[in-house]
């Protein structure tokens, strides 16, 4: 089986995974935000825009093929095989089978989609996808051919150059050739939440970012400026407050917790949705031990005097050495000599030395900042891949 005129090509050669295989998910939300800050949002596609872009290789037989292919197909359709979902067939697999053993959580299969079986840029079978299940895809048609244990079982969608495809020829029959491709339809995932974790009614982040690199963040004001150019320069701080904005970077182990990574950016939905995320920074310091009630006295930080109760300055979040998180409204605040004394909505409810506590940060309001989410496959799914997220603080009048 292989290539049949006026069919749609497979995107014959695999990616390289010299650099990583580049996926972007792309949303659309309309923000409109008004003087103090307030928003109103609607979320303008129910599936991301998702593209990959990624290197090939290719010599010989496969680079005249390649090249053939790209001459003729231009920005027509072409099948994309998901190549981080690659997996190998754990049994051969007879000509006229109905079913392919296989894994499929965590993986693209869908029912009504396509997947294939491949050995070579020229030897690989389409397969028509009827229904998924724990152990494996149900065909609609029998396979034509017998295929051996080994060979790569793949995903499928279709699929539309982004731009052309730009080769670097790195001899008289060997080139590398560099690819974006745009998935020409609908790709579903189910959205979920990483955690159970909710406070006030809204979820908040648990997923601590990867610090490998050292993370940053910065409060961003929305103002307006009037300069009449012959005297002072005049500053209105709309909403009267800040909005924190902070970097995360994901480090996605296996094929499970990106899963979960792409379940949560589908319960986003880009800037659509929104939820708790803690600063993850020592932000209060416990000066002695609570006792269990609705008070914390914490060593003097300015928090009285400059936070003042503000939206997104009032919530907090305890973490203890043990695992054990508390999540807590601060109601009131007064200062006491080198302390500040922080009145809480509900107690502590268990008594809390100094030394146990890992850090209390404070709770931000957040959206995704873009709607555009990129995940860098270093390798394929059951690897490691890397993402990047920035968050937004919203006004949090709740």
């Amino acid at each position: 089986m292989g290539y049949v005129a006026d069919a749609l090509p497979l995107w014959p050669v695999p990616a390289n995974w010299i650099e990583a295989v580049r996926e972007t998910l792309a949303w659309l939300t309309d923000v409109q935000t008004a003087r103090n800050g307030t928003q109103q949002k609607r979320q303008l596609r129910l599936a991301p825009r998702r593209a990959f872009q990624f290197l090939v290789t290719a010599g010989g037989a496969d680079r005249r093929l390649l090249d053939a292919l790209r001459f003729t197909q231009g920005v027509r359709q072409w099948l994309l095989p998901i190549y981080p979902d690659v997996q190998l067939l754990a049994s051969e697999v007879a000509a006229g089978a109905m079913t392919i053993a296989c894994r499929t959580a965590g993986f693209d299969f869908v029912a009504g989609g396509q997947a294939v079986v491949w050995l070579s840029a020229t030897r690989w079978e389409l397969l028509s996808i009827d229904t998924v299940d724990a152990g494996g895809l149900m065909l609609l048609t029998a396979t034509q051919s017998s295929w051996p244990m080994g060979a790569r079982l793949y995903p499928v969608r279709k699929a539309r150059m982004v731009e052309p495809a730009k080769e670097t020829q790195r001899s008289d029959d060997v080139g590398k050739v560099s690819v974006q491709l745009l998935i020409d339809e609908p790709c579903d995932w189910p959205a979920a939440w990483p955690s159970a974790a909710i406070y006030r009614g809204v979820p908040v982040l648990e997923w601590r970012s990867d610090e490998s690199q050292d993370p940053e963040e910065q409060y961003v004001r929305t103002y307006q400026t009037v300069d009449e150019e012959t005297g002072p320069v005049s500053y209105f701080d709309l909403p009267g407050m800040p909005f924190r904005t902070q970097a995360h970077r994901w480090a996605l182990d296996g094929r499970d917790q990106q899963a979960v990574f792409r379940s949560l950016l589908y319960q986003l939905a880009g800037r659509a949705g929104q939820l708790w995320v803690p600063s993850w920074r020592a932000d209060l310091q416990l000066a002695q031990a609570a006792d269990g009630s609705d008070t914390l006295t914490v060593d003097w930080c300015g928090n009285t005097l400059f936070g003042q109760m503000q939206p997104n300055r009032r919530d907090i979040r305890i973490e203890l050495y043990g695992g054990t998180v508390l999540y807590r409204r601060v109601t009131a605040s007064i200062e006491l000599g080198d302390t500040e004394q922080l009145l809480l909505d509900a107690p502590v409810g268990m008594s809390v030395e100094p030394a146990a506590v890992r850090a209390i940060s404070f709770l931000s309001m957040c959206q995704l900042a873009s709607d555009t989410v990129e995940i860098n496959h270093l390798t394929d799914a059951d690897g490691a891949a890397l993402a990047s997220t920035s968050w937004q603080a919203v006004r949090n009048d709740v």
